[in-house]
């Protein structure tokens, strides 16, 4: 539909928030604008992972007294609500499990989806699932209260998205990553301002502020969080940290050495564009929106 708007408005520039066609499109005023929140997540999982691993040294999670929130190889169970099973939620849960296994290589993860981004019924319903199912972390990418207040119910840690909620969970919540849009904004008007074109495809994450962590929850989180927090920024500003760098996971047991991305979407999703090399999968570096829809190890899928 903005396409269509583009069409009959020339003079206007249109831009879709995600959307993966505005290059496709031969529209020179149509363009598509994300971030990477990918690296955000990732920095909320360090932080979900020196959690669980705070639970596991002080004796609070242990295979003896909670047995059901471990797997067959001993292994910590964490949790993720997502809503849509396409890339953008995939790439997004897997740059969060991936961080919390940074710190605690002992967790694995099960993912289950709504079909919904805001239902706050199935949300808290899917939450109840995975904490029956024994996972002692939840976090998400749905946007209602559902699974934090499932969490709050539950006494079982959150990591939220897109906002704090503190106030309606203070004993549970513990970090929110989001997606902070005032760098693109500041952008758009300064290209409309200097007569500049604005890109086609922007996408710009931790360096730049377009992603961030909300302020951890003290009462709640391991010691050392903040400091974590840094220290994994840092490295991303140095560029020294690849979320999915692929020596650390694996792909049915194989370690992932190339992959064709579904870049120029058609209407069949056709993967199209190698983009694993130099060790790491080279995600919304080839158009903004997210095309990381990988099966990894460690992960379990429970109702794709």
């Amino acid at each position: 539909y903005m396409a269509l708007a583009a069409e009959e408005y020339p003079d206007v520039t249109f831009v879709a928030m995600t959307g993966d066609f505005a290059a496709l499109s031969g529209l020179d005023n149509f363009k598509n604008a994300f971030t990477k929140v990918y690296q955000s997540r990732y920095v909320s999982g360090v932080v979900a992972g020196m959690k669980i691993a705070e639970m596991l040294g002080d004796g609070t999670l242990s295979a003896e007294k909670q047995p059901n929130s471990f797997d067959a190889d001993g292994n910590v169970k964490i949790g993720y609500v997502g809503a849509f099973t396409y890339a953008e939620v995939i790439s997004g849960y897997t740059s969060f499990y991936l961080g919390a296994k940074s710190v605690c290589p002992s967790v694995t993860m099960k993912v289950t989806f709504t079909g919904s981004w805001y239902d706050e019924t199935k949300e808290k319903e899917a939450a109840n699932k995975l904490i029956s199912q024994g996972c002692k972390l939840i976090s998400q990418h749905a946007d209602s209260m559902g699974a934090p207040t499932a969490c709050e119910n539950a006494g079982v840690p959150n990591v939220s998205y897109n906002g704090s909620t503190l106030d309606a969970c203070p004993n549970t919540f513990i970090v929110s990553s989001r997606i902070n849009w005032v760098p693109y904004m500041k952008y758009m008007i300064e290209c409309v301002r200097d007569g500049k074109e604005i890109d086609t495809d922007w996408c710009k994450g931790i360096n730049e502020g377009a992603v961030e962590l909300t302020a951890i929850n003290e009462k709640v989180a391991a010691p050392g969080t903040a400091e974590a927090i840094k220290a994994a920024e840092d490295q991303f500003k140095a560029g020294t940290l690849h979320v999915f760098d692929t020596s650390t996971f694996t792909v049915g047991g194989k370690v992932l050495t190339s992959y064709k991305a579904d870049v120029d979407t058609d209407e069949n999703y056709t993967p199209d564009t190698e983009v694993v090399s130099n060790g790491y999968f080279h995600e919304s570096e080839k158009r903004s929106a997210p095309y990381f829809d990988v099966d990894i190890d460690g992960i379990t899928l429970l109702n794709k």
